[in-house]
């Protein structure tokens, strides 16, 4: 797909007017590497997300002046490991190749015809949700270029040369079209079948690359079969809307995912910036003035320019159009695909980590909604030791008999009823079937088994960045010693030490609240995967929605302002937990008042349960014998009087 000539111009003076600023950029690369070239700030966030433990992580995100460039701070071994993934050394693991073939395979040559159903031109596309592909508005600019277009997928060689069977999937822009001219992206539903191929997420928080980073493109250029140019451009420049990279190759196609090392989608490609002469024509490669007609591919690219993948994601959800449309919703939920193509051999203990996994993923089963059934077995072994509840051999991931537990569970309420009288007819119940009460112990309780997602790992609730089991459960097992030995050695106790070593687990209800006590701190319900920087961040601090929160997210865990903190992902499971506490712990919260409750039930309507809650309501009735109702039945947030819960 040739690039219009007017987007051309505004890629190049884009690309031009910040001549003097990339100079800068690059001199501190050559001195520091991406560490040091971009800002502190997006460093943190950066090495936060790839999970690298920072000391006086608070501190720099709160501007003091006084701490150490993030590069200083780090522990050599830690430093020369981040050489690897931060770019600045090109030997990578052969585990890089796996996860780069199964992000290609969510790609596909975007095929545009005529109505009459002749070839026009050809785009690069991709499924960033179960039913809905991202690509540039340049190439499907209205419903009417979209309605006779096709997307193909496995349009590639094979390794002996000869092309794979393709699939062809037409595109549904009656069901959904957004096209946005400025942010040069058009999102568009597919018909058919696209479990064979996954999506690639759209992560709307910022910090997944760093200035200085290697990327990578996964692409149809000129339609030709799918090709990858694999860590050839470097990140240059970051603006408010889009992305610059340099190479010496070939410039990426348009609408092609543009990739970070670890496989996260950062840009949407889109134009290149093209060499020109003194008179500001573009050049070719061999030096003459291009011509009209020239194809993109005889041009001289020195850039190219992406759009951001948090602009386009801020974009979709403050449009009015894309409003209540379930498509939209699931892109925007930028939950992980499940397990696609073959069976991947079980990995090696992660570098953090001593422990040991064994997992099985049994044919994975996806739903209408793109959501996969898994049937998981999955034990865990520390140090040679089996910990967390034992499981039996081949334990499905959702419980087929869990509907009629919850039937049976709610039998006998009375019907109808004023919302008060809801309340304290769903109040007794939790209260009284909470039969079994555990300590608080996560490690045991809550990562073997109970917060699960369905592809065996979790996820941290407020940054949704995954983790494998048996690493949490080594670290808090960790933390738990330092805390002993600590309190040993300074005369305290081990939960006052909590806060200084926390553990990767968050209560939504912060324990500050109801100062630690049991059964509330070992309640089950109210417990989530939570690294300690997400963690730490929010504190003991309520709930809130931001007005301009898109405008201002600070981190992956979200945005906290002295008072209020609105979390990056997993506002429906917060606020449905948070609700199931009012029920079983009526009187207690004193921190929340009428307005924090519109919030939470705005997030339990926007964001409803999907199998992992339900997973997790299942596990925490076997242990508990109690349920969360908000996710057994969500309709009955607008029927309970949450307020007869709250502290006066």
């Amino acid at each position: 797909m040739d690039i219009p000539r007017e987007l051309l111009a505004q890629t190049q003076a884009r690309f031009t007017g910040r001549d003097s600023e990339r100079a800068g950029t690059r001199e501190r690369l050559s001195v520091g590497g991406p560490l040091v070239a971009d800002t502190e700030a997006r460093a943190l966030t950066r090495l936060t997300r790839l999970g690298v433990p920072l000391p006086d992580a608070r501190a720099l995100v709160e501007g003091h002046e006084d701490v150490p460039t993030v590069a200083a701070r780090l522990p050599e071994a830690t430093r020369l490991g981040l050489e690897r993934v931060l770019g600045t050394n090109d030997l990578l693991g052969v585990a890089y190749l796996d996860l780069a073939r199964a992000a290609s395979r969510a790609v596909g040559r975007v095929v545009l015809r005529s109505e009459g159903g002749r070839t026009i031109g050809y785009g690069t596309g991709w499924l960033c949700g179960p039913r809905a592909i991202l690509t540039n508005h340049h190439v499907l600019e209205g419903a009417e270029d979209a309605r006779p277009s096709v997307i193909e997928f496995n349009y590639e060689l094979r390794a002996d040369g000869t092309l794979t069977d393709r699939v062809t999937l037409s595109l549904d822009p009656d069901t959904l079209f957004l096209t946005s001219d400025t942010l040069d992206y058009s999102l568009v539903a597919v018909r058919g079948d696209t479990s064979a191929f996954g999506w690639l997420p759209l992560f709307g928080t910022v910090g997944k690359v760093l200035v200085g980073e290697a990327l990578s493109i996964v692409q149809h250029p000129s339609g030709e079969p799918k090709q990858v140019a694999l860590r050839e451009n470097r990140l240059v420049d970051l603006l408010p809307d889009f992305l610059h990279y340099e190479t010496d190759t070939a410039p990426g196609s348009s609408g092609s995912p543009v990739f970070n090392d670890t496989w996260e989608v950062v840009a949407l490609h889109h134009s290149g910036v093209p060499r020109t002469d003194s008179q500001g024509r573009t050049l070719r490669r061999d030096g003459q003035p291009a011509k009209p007609g020239d194809p993109d591919t005889v041009i001289d690219w020195i850039a190219n320019e992406g759009v951001r993948v948090s602009r386009i994601v801020e974009d979709l959800r403050t449009r009015a159009d894309a409003a209540g449309n379930v498509l939209v919703a699931e892109v925007l939920a930028a939950n992980r695909p499940p397990v696609v193509g073959s069976p991947v051999a079980s990995s090696p203990s992660s570098p953090l980590t001593e422990a040991a996994r064994v997992l099985d993923l049994g044919a994975l089963s996806v739903g209408p909604d793109g959501v996969a059934s898994v049937p998981v077995t999955l034990r865990l072994r520390v140090g040679g030791e089996e910990r967390g509840r034992p499981l039996p051999p081949e334990r499905p991931y959702l419980d087929p008999e869990d509907e009629a537990h919850a039937a049976s569970y709610y039998a006998g309420l009375p019907a109808g009823g004023t919302p008060q009288a809801r309340f304290l007819a769903l109040a007794e119940l939790v209260r009284r079937t909470h039969a079994r009460t555990p300590g608080y112990d996560p490690a045991d309780e809550v990562y073997p088994w109970v917060d699960l997602w369905p592809d065996g790992k979790l996820r941290s609730l407020y940054s949704a960045r995954e983790h494998a089991p048996e690493e949490l459960i080594k670290a808090d097992r960790t933390a738990r010693e330092r805390r002993l030995a600590l309190a040993a050695r300074e005369g305290l106790s081990v939960d006052a030490l909590e806060d200084a070593l926390p553990y990767n687990c968050e209560h939504v209800v912060p324990q500050s609240w109801f100062g630690g006590r049991e059964p509330m701190r070992g309640d089950l319900h109210h417990l989530f995967a939570c690294e300690p920087g997400c963690n730490s961040f929010r504190g003991n601090t309520p709930y809130f929605d931001f007005p301009d929160y898109g405008e201002v997210l600070r981190s992956d865990c979200g945005k906290r302002e002295p008072g209020e903190f609105e979390p990056a992902h997993g506002k429906g499971a917060a606020a449905r937990a948070t609700l199931y506490f009012l029920l079983r712990y009526p009187g207690v919260v004193r921190q929340y008042g009428e307005r924090h409750l519109q919030t939470l039930l705005a997030w339990h309507g926007a964001d409803p349960p999907g199998d992992w809650e339900r997973h997790r309501n299942a596990a925490i009735f076997e242990r508990q014998g109690n349920r969360n109702p908000l996710i057994d039945h969500p309709e009955w947030g607008a029927e309970v009087d949450f307020t007869e819960g709250l502290g006066r």
